[in-house]
């Protein structure tokens, strides 16, 4: 086997193709345009009319309820602008707006209301029934709805309402209904909640007041009956007489304790000083006694008068010794007095003590007196919570039921809602956009058209070409059809010798060796040029330098260019032959071939691509046979050579427009060939 070839996509294939049917393309785009804006034309046209509602808190600061301020954040979610928009849809919505513009009797939403001439005679005749009443509100509502479009505006608190109709106004007028039905709708629904409300309040505002007058007699009845006494003075809460009683006692109790250790302390100072011969001045007791005063006083004299007398006597004379003796009865008088203040202090400690005793027991017995009045006051304080409770209750609910019976009552009702564009009459259709529809059309027929020419050569392999090495490369213009001048061969002798015996041969076989040329079309002009012995002997002489074709028979049946017996092409294309049964091999040399075989009269051609593609992935060339340029199906194989054989009786005329045809018809390169003379190549041969 050789190498495996690949193939690539031949967009100048592709684009020929879209040329050569550019004006079928052309032609069906203008007819499908002009149609289709004939039937935009015919079709009513229909009017969109729209309308904006704004969802917004329009309750004044002077009417809001007390705890409205908690729930607007809730009030206005994502969730609750689309429940807003769900009621616009709503069958109550529709209801409203169908009875308030009489939509039923609209020819635009019930064509029954306004039969036709043909209906109306038949319904007269008794042919046809009229349409049933009770299904024209139904067949409104589904029109209704068809033609109503309710969404919100994104990142907005807005709604906006669009609704079609054949008619601008009626359309305006039916989007206009909608915002207003809503509106209204949201009123009413304030409204009915407002005195649903009051009537629940008024009742249990009756019940409450009934609960809390019950609540507060049972709490009188049990401090009666309990003896337990409110001695409180103040709103903050209830004392009875035994906590008081206890309180009392436990304030009078610290006040003893205080009295009695601040005597115990007096005593205690004057105490110490008389023990310790201390001087009775630093005691607080002691000069605040008015005799100790007077005392301390006659003292202070006599040491001043002793001091005057110490200066002019001795102190052994009598007057000075007098008065000595007066100073130390005068001391003694001071410590007596001092004794007496001391006593006076301590026995007004132990009367502190004795009244610190007797409050301890009263406060003891007051404490059991408490204790066993405990459970009474917690029974007492359950009362008066429950009682608190209901009277707390019965105040909330009278300050909303207030507040509902003036919103029942006032004229103004707030809504969340509000209409902040109206919608007008609009000038233009919204249906149909017979421009762009028209442009849209048109471009879909033409794409339509150009892929079904692509799938079309996509199919038959046209689209695709061999990969080649190196491009072809065309002999020289001869001036005259005449044999060529020895041109340098890459042939050797035994090549030469057979170039002679069949002139130009050895020219073909140049070619077929060049690396450019996979696939080589061998036809006649008009038939019966000989193609096949042609190719056969160009074929054998390429077979000498190690290039291995393969030769394919694609003639008519009547006049095959190679015989042979047993399956061939025909056979293949069918799938009743494999390419192992058809594929035979020259005798003289290394050239592999298929005959034509046994074909019918429709052989199925499109697989003639793949037969070729799969011959180049095994062989170095492939020489496709053809009688004359008729048989050569173009649309299933694309040469990279077509060899033209022509007589010599052919003008030049006529073997340009043969080559220039064979071009067009998808080989990449073309030559002619003149039996007599050899090879011929157009001036024009250039590769496609």
């Amino acid at each position: 086997m050789g190498d495996v070839r690949e193939t690539e996509l031949d967009l100048g294939a592709l684009a020929a193709a879209l040329w050569r049917h550019a004006w079928i393309l052309g032609l069906v785009t203008v007819v499908a345009a002009i149609l289709a804006y004939v039937l935009l034309s015919a079709v009513e046209p229909l009017y969109t009319a729209d309308t904006r509602i704004l969802i917004e808190d329009r309750e004044s600061p002077l009417t809001r309820p007390r705890d409205a301020a908690a729930v607007t954040a809730e009030r206005y979610d994502e969730s609750a602008i689309q429940s807003r928009v769900e009621v616009l849809r709503s069958r109550d919505i529709a209801t409203t707006v169908i009875d308030r513009l009489d939509l039923t009797h609209r020819p635009e939403f019930e064509p029954a209301a306004k039969p036709s001439l043909v209906d109306s005679i038949l319904i007269a005749v008794g042919m046809k029934r009229p349409a049933p009443a009770a299904a024209t509100r139904e067949r409104v509502m589904d029109t209704y709805f068809a033609r109503l479009s309710v969404y919100p505006i994104d990142k907005s608190r807005v709604i906006g309402v669009d609704f079609e109709a054949p008619n601008a106004q009626l359309a305006a007028d039916v989007a206009n209904a909608i915002a207003e039905a809503f509106v209204d709708l949201q009123q009413k629904a304030e409204q009915e909640s407002s005195m649903a409300a009051t009537a629940w309040l008024e009742r249990e505002i009756d019940r409450l007041r009934g609960r809390v007058e019950q609540a507060e007699a049972d709490v009188a009845a049990y401090q009666s009956s309990e003896g337990l006494f409110d001695t409180s003075s103040n709103a903050a809460g209830t004392t009875s007489l035994s906590s008081q009683q206890l309180t009392d006692l436990n304030a009078e109790l610290s006040r003893a304790k205080a009295a009695r250790a601040e005597a115990q302390s007096r005593a205690a100072l004057v105490r110490e000083v008389l023990a310790n011969g201390g001087s009775l001045e630093t005691s607080q007791e002691v000069l605040n006694s008015p005799l100790m005063q007077r005392l301390r006083e006659r003292q202070v004299a006599l040491r001043s008068e002793i001091a005057q007398l110490s200066t002019s006597l001795l102190p052994g004379h009598p007057r000075i010794a007098a008065l000595q003796t007066e100073l130390g009865n005068l001391n003694r008088q001071v410590r007596d007095e001092a004794q007496k203040i001391l006593q006076s202090l301590e026995t007004a400690a132990r009367v502190a003590q004795a009244r610190e005793d007797s409050l301890v027991k009263d406060l003891n017995t007051a404490k059991a007196a408490v204790a066993s009045s405990n459970e009474k006051e917690i029974r007492l304080r359950a009362l008066e919570r429950e009682a608190r409770a209901q009277r707390d209750l019965l105040e909330t609910f009278l300050g909303r039921y207030r507040e509902a019976v003036a919103r029942s009552d006032a004229e103004y009702v707030p809504v969340d809602a509000r209409i902040i564009s109206r919608a007008v009459p609009p000038r233009k259709p919204s249906w149909p956009k017979k421009g762009l529809l028209t442009v849209v059309v048109g471009l879909a027929v033409l794409l339509l058209g150009a892929t079904a020419i692509l799938v079309r050569e996509f199919t038959s392999g046209r689209a695709f070409r061999i990969i080649a090495g190196e491009p072809l490369a065309i002999p020289d213009a001869l001036g005259e059809p005449a044999r060529p001048a020895e041109p340098p061969s890459v042939f050797g002798s035994a090549a030469r010798l057979a170039a002679r015996e069949r002139p130009g041969t050895a020219e073909l076989a140049e070619v077929l060796v060049q690396p450019g040329v996979r696939t080589v079309l061998f036809a006649g002009l008009a038939g019966g040029e000989g193609a096949g012995e042609i190719a056969v002997a160009a074929a054998r002489l390429a077979a000498r330098e190690n290039v291995r074709p393969i030769i394919l028979d694609i003639g008519v049946p009547g006049s095959p260019a190679l015989r042979g017996e047993g399956p061939g092409l025909g056979e293949l294309l069918a799938g009743n032959a494999a390419f192992g049964e058809v594929i035979r091999r020259d005798d003289t040399s290394r050239v592999h071939y298929i005959a034509i075989g046994a074909t019918d009269e429709d052989p199925p051609l499109q697989r003639l691509t793949l037969v070729v593609a799969a011959l180049a992935h095994t062989y170095d060339k492939v020489i496709v046979v053809a009688d004359s340029l008729e048989d050569w199906p173009n649309e299933h194989v694309r040469p990279d050579l077509a060899a033209v054989l022509c007589r010599a009786g052919v003008s030049e005329a006529e073997r340009r427009r043969a080559y220039q045809d064979v071009l067009e018809r998808g080989a990449r390169s073309a030559i002619l060939v003149r039996l007599e003379d050899g090879v011929e190549a157009e001036p024009e041969t250039v590769a496609a």
